[in-house]
């Protein structure tokens, strides 16, 4: 099948109030393309045999499994559509940032960040979600270990299980072994609230540095980049996905792989996960990613209640308009598929998916990515210098894959 048509899924907005899911993740609810050329290598010493052969690179955040190609993932080396959702009323962690918002901040942020160890693979940052133990970080990070070693706030160590992860979206979700009673989870913002210029704030454990806060602004919305799914299964692979992603300017750098990025108010709006760089220096160059919080929370909770994460699929091949038009033109579509039945035709114009816009081919894909198979939106189109608007029902992307 053509790439473009592997699709991804996007979660809803939330309310105005803060609330947490049956998981116990706290919600509070108070895109361009990059090149598609990434080539990943497991190791830091593979990289280093190639790295005068590169341009740039992207680093996945955890140290020890780095992009020989443009993207670096930063681990160091050496609501849901399908689920059953309850929420409860919370309270935004910092309710006044002040004159140094990014102390309050940090204060707020940091007993909800803990260090990831994987003997042998490297090391990364996680996000406390709950008080039973549940803590979110990359699946890059975990990569395909089973347990890992928790370094909690306190200094504490704790062995953890890793219960799941989504390459696809590389988010994955480990628990503690044993009970702690003062954990402290992290509050997240719907990804509807995030603003192009707001400030932005990074904790993790860059080079092993623990509890490290470094801050900046968001830089941009839904830069689409390839998921650590390109790398274990080829970018051919129904693993491989374009995952939308929030571009920031707070430094970044190896270890910060999972740890939190978050906002004046102490919530979380994204996963640290990979970082560009120039292909030499293997540190921040003011340009870094995150998976948006929406992202974290619809994986999360689909791991820890031990559901299928799935991947929505809509069905079409596109491509972004070169008339200076916004949109994505469907350039094929599939009989039978969900735009199929939903009566899209080639040549349809989609501008908008759930009366949010749709710019580019690619920012259709990143708003696919955030939803569930069999979740119904409405596609906003135009046919003829007429627009149109169609309900469309996902499809399951896996089951499309394994039919003869």
């Amino acid at each position: 099948m053509e790439e473009n048509e592997i699709e991804e899924h996007m979660s809803e907005g939330s309310s105005l109030e803060q609330e947490e899911t049956e998981s116990g993740i706290l919600i509070d609810s108070g895109s361009e393309s990059l090149e598609e050329s990434q080539n990943y290598s497991p190791s830091f010493w593979t990289r280093r045999k190639n790295v005068l052969k590169l341009l740039a690179a992207f680093f996945l955040l955890a140290t020890g499994l780095v992009l020989g190609g443009l993207f670096v993932y930063l681990s160091d080396d050496e609501p849901l559509a399908t689920s059953q959702i309850t929420f409860q009323l919370g309270e935004t962690p910092v309710q006044n940032p002040g004159e140094e918002p990014v102390v309050e901040v940090a204060k707020a942020v940091s007993p909800s960040v803990v260090l990831v160890e994987i003997p042998t693979l490297g090391q990364g940052s996680g996000i406390i979600l709950d008080t039973d133990g549940h803590i979110a970080t990359n699946g890059h990070v975990v990569d395909d270990a089973e347990s890992v070693l928790i370094t909690l706030p306190n200094g504490r160590k704790i062995e953890a299980n890793v219960i799941g992860s989504d390459i696809r979206r590389d988010v994955a979700v480990v628990k503690l072994l044993e009970t702690v009673e003062d954990l402290t989870p992290a509050t997240f913002a719907p990804s509807d609230d995030i603003q192009v210029g707001q400030l932005a704030v990074a904790v993790g454990s860059p080079f092993d540095l623990s509890q490290t806060v470094t801050s900046g602004i968001v830089s941009a919305l839904g830069r689409v980049v390839s998921s650590y799914g390109c790398e274990v299964g080829g970018f051919n692979s129904a693993e491989c996905a374009g995952i939308s992603t929030i571009q920031t300017d707070a430094p970044i750098n190896p270890g910060n792989s999972g740890g939190p990025l978050a906002d004046r108010y102490g919530r979380v709006i994204g996963m640290n996960t990979l970082i560009y760089t120039d292909g030499i220096v293997e540190g921040n160059v003011g340009v870094g990613f995150a998976l948006p919080s929406d992202t974290v929370v619809l994986v999360a909770q689909r791991l820890i209640e031990g559901e299928p994460v799935g991947t929505a699929w809509l069905g079409i091949r596109g491509e972004s308009p070169d008339d200076g038009r916004g949109g994505a033109i469907i350039v094929d579509l599939t009989q039978g598929s969900p735009a199929d039945r939903a009566g899209l035709e080639v040549g349809d114009l989609i501008v908008a998916s759930e009366g949010r816009p749709i710019l580019t081919m690619e920012s259709l894909r990143a708003d696919i990515q955030l939803r569930l198979p069999g979740m119904t939106i409405t596609l906003d189109y135009e046919r003829n210098n007429e627009l149109f608007s169609t309900e469309v029902t996902l499809g399951d992307l896996d089951k499309f894959l394994a039919e003869p």
